[in-house]
């Protein structure tokens, strides 16, 4: 009879997403003695369905990677780990719920409990279905990312095809198609890559816009990658050198410096938190997507995971720096704090795989 045995490493993540959803649900921190005397509970029942598009949609992705780690930390029984990791997510939100009763500012929802409550459903039937099908968690994650950020824009594109645009989506398409090899192979990343463009533009017909920059940018990223690219020896260094230079171009966009810099934020993810849901989801999921790819790429190149996550940080919070010199662009230290994150979660799985696999 098999037991279930606890996986620490992704308990680790487990843990760490949870204390990321704590800090976001009670920022900015405002406390105090609330003296309603229905309570936090009345309050939270009472509170009815309050149902937003963008709410919803929020809420229920913030939990799907809770759900799928706490789910990926318990092995063998997988209808167990469903079972606990559903009703965790159902306990982070209640309790989060409950406190924000003394929160200034916070409004309780009992429809945020249940979005929460799905989110963390899906990402546990999500943890059951890779457990046996995905060799690397973390790149499967990427390409998640990926296409979250490419089927929910925030506002409609320009119809315009942009230089910077039209690199944007060259570089990052073959980086997922370095991606793909990394859970196909090569041979099948060749058909893989094109396949996942057209679904990807096909879903966006139904769900957001057409951007002709990432039509033109994603066709000639599949056909050098399906053509040529997918066997050369350098193809890890030619897409992280790529996917480099497109980090840099984007923080520095539009290249138009003050000359009085502003202050710099060391407040982490409060332009996320700050942001419209729907903004801010997009933009969560395209630098999770970049960072991440970035550090996957470099250790793809050679460089071991610590080394790529310094090298990856100090040019991130470098760039970020530079940006006290640019109008209406969030200088602080969110995206570092996220690349080190993204690192720490890329370790933690690659410790979890058998000699052989993973993203090491």
């Amino acid at each position: 009879m098999s037991r279930t045995i606890l996986e620490p490493h992704y308990a680790w993540i487990a843990g760490g997403i949870a204390v990321a959803i704590l800090y976001g649900s009670f920022y900015p921190f405002g406390f105090y003695a609330h003296h309603d005397p229905r309570g936090p509970l009345g309050v939270l029942l009472e509170s009815g369905f309050r149902f937003s598009r963008d709410d919803v949609v929020a809420n229920i992705l913030l939990y799907i990677p809770f759900g799928f780690f706490v789910a990926y930390t318990l092995e063998k029984r997988i209808v167990a780990a469903m079972a606990i990791a559903s009703l965790a997510g159902f306990g982070l939100s209640l309790f989060v719920e409950v406190v924000q009763f003394y929160d200034f500012g916070r409004v309780q929802a009992i429809s945020d409990v249940c979005s929460n409550t799905l989110g963390a459903v899906l990402g546990a039937g999500a943890a059951a279905a890779a457990r046996r099908r995905v060799s690397d968690v973390f790149l499967a994650l990427l390409l998640v990312c990926w296409f979250g950020s490419s089927c929910y824009p925030a506002l409609p594109p320009s119809s315009s095809i942009l230089v910077l645009d039209l690199f944007r989506y060259f570089a990052a398409w073959l980086a997922v198609g370095l991606m793909m090899e990394g859970l196909l192979g090569a041979s099948r990343s060749r058909v893989a890559l094109p396949l996942f463009l057209a679904a990807s533009l096909l879903l966006r017909t139904f769900t957001a816009f057409w951007e002709p920059a990432e039509i033109a940018g994603g066709v000639a990223a599949a056909a050098l990658w399906s053509g040529l690219l997918w066997q050369m020896r350098t193809r890890a260094k030619i897409v992280a050198t790529l996917l480099v230079t497109l980090i840099v171009l984007l923080a520095l966009a539009p290249f138009h410096f003050s000359a009085n810099p502003r202050a710099f934020g060391w407040v982490p993810f409060r332009s996320f938190l700050e942001s419209p849901p729907a903004a801010a989801t997009r933009v969560f999921f395209e630098k999770a997507f970049l960072y991440g790819g970035m550090i996957w790429l470099m250790v793809r190149a050679g460089l071991s995971i610590g080394v790529s996550a310094a090298l990856g940080g100090t040019l991130v919070l470098g760039l970020r720096l530079c940006q006290v010199y640019l109008p209406a662009r969030s200088a602080e230290i969110t995206d570092a704090v996220l690349l080190l994150m993204l690192a720490g979660m890329m370790k933690l799985i690659a410790l979890t795989a058998p000699e052989g696999r993973g993203s090491i």
